[in-house]
């Protein structure tokens, strides 16, 4: 039988940013997991692994994340290349990034075209839209997590079947083009990957799939100390509600980023030179404290991810953003939502 394989392409050391974004939200508001208030992992800062007590996935092929090079493998890998992106230490064959300056300024009619895209619509609506010659990454929160936050927590029960529910709905749309895979190096988010991966028809011992470190945080955070005094005096710890006064009102500046640089930055320097151009579908599984602002961002802020009014409004598991790239190399920015049937109303934590 042949192993998995995880491909790790090395990214910036963003330390306590990447801690942030990825341990997502997690139960440190005290909230029950019920539908659908607690779409969100209400995150805490603490770096440790903390001991998960979450269901096992009910694949029991699903593998751990694994940094070691597997040689066999029946899916094509993207080649390798010397050559080295602009401002990233990413190395390979995708989009070739100028400077920061450059890249706003082609980026900025991209996000105003984009802001009529105010609601989610499901990833297989999306995908079955797209044109020939169209390309398309999305880019998602991972699946309903057990009750930790570490990198080492697996997927939920539901979890898995939410990410096989999203894997059988684009099989339904398009069973035959050949997926990359990438994700962080969280254990939930390989697990989201690989089970859409199994849902879709495949054997999850001929997973492939791509480590992208960045995708762990987006570069959002400049200070986590500021960010939890923030989220203590004004939210009773919830980094949530912190992050969405920040990204719609923006407040707590000396605890974050700029909105615009950074997701351009993560964009152009990140998600984009990591997809092979041999592939016309892409799927990178992220965090929700990752994935909300990008997807604010990238829509002009027409998307509603206000969980300062609102935790039911907060990015959802398997939520996220479909980068639709054209053959000119225009892109449109579309927010996507990955829950079917029985899911579609369920956020996950319950």
């Amino acid at each position: 039988m042949k192993k998995s394989f995880l491909k790790i392409i090395p990214g910036f050391a963003v330390a306590a940013a990447i801690l942030l974004s990825a341990c997502d939200s997690g139960e440190s508001n005290g909230l029950s997991p019920v539908t659908p208030d607690s779409s969100a992992d209400n995150q805490t800062l603490s770096s440790a692994v903390p001991t998960s007590s979450a269901v096992a996935p009910t694949s029991s092929e699903v593998a751990p994340v694994s940094q070691t090079i597997e040689s066999s493998s029946s899916v094509a890998l993207p080649p390798e290349s010397s050559a080295t992106v602009p401002g990233s230490s990413v190395s390979g064959v995708g989009y070739q990034a100028g400077t920061l300056e450059e890249e706003m300024a082609k980026d900025a009619p991209f996000v105003a075209a984009s802001a009529a895209n105010a609601e989610l619509i499901p990833v297989a609506d999306l995908l079955a839209s797209l044109q020939p010659t169209e390309r398309v990454i999305f880019v998602l929160r991972h699946a309903r997590r057990g009750s930790g936050t570490g990198r080492e927590t697996p997927l939920h029960n539901t979890g898995v079947n939410q990410a096989q529910a999203l894997g059988a709905a684009i099989a339904a749309v398009n069973a035959t083009d050949p997926i990359f895979y990438a994700h962080s190096d969280y254990v939930r988010t390989q697990q989201t990957a690989q089970n859409i991966f199994v849902g879709r028809g495949g054997d999850a011992s001929l997973f492939t799939s791509t480590i992208v470190p960045k995708l762990a945080g987006g570069g959002y955070v400049k200070d986590s100390d500021l960010l939890a005094a923030h989220a203590e005096e004004d939210f009773e710890t919830n980094q949530i509600q912190t992050f969405a006064n920040w990204m719609y009102n923006g407040v707590y500046l000396d605890a974050f980023n700029d909105i615009k640089e950074t997701s351009v930055a993560f964009l152009t320097q990140h998600i984009l030179p990591a997809f092979p151009p041999e592939y016309r579908i892409g799927i990178m599984i992220s965090h929700d404290m990752t994935v909300a602002p990008l997807v604010a961002y990238c829509t002009n802020f027409a998307v509603d991810f206000k969980a300062y009014e609102s935790l039911k409004k907060w990015c959802g598991f398997v939520q996220g953003l479909a980068i639709v790239i054209s053959e000119d190399g225009s892109r449109r920015y579309v927010p996507v939502n990955g829950l079917y049937g029985q899911y579609a109303y369920l956020d996950g934590n319950s």
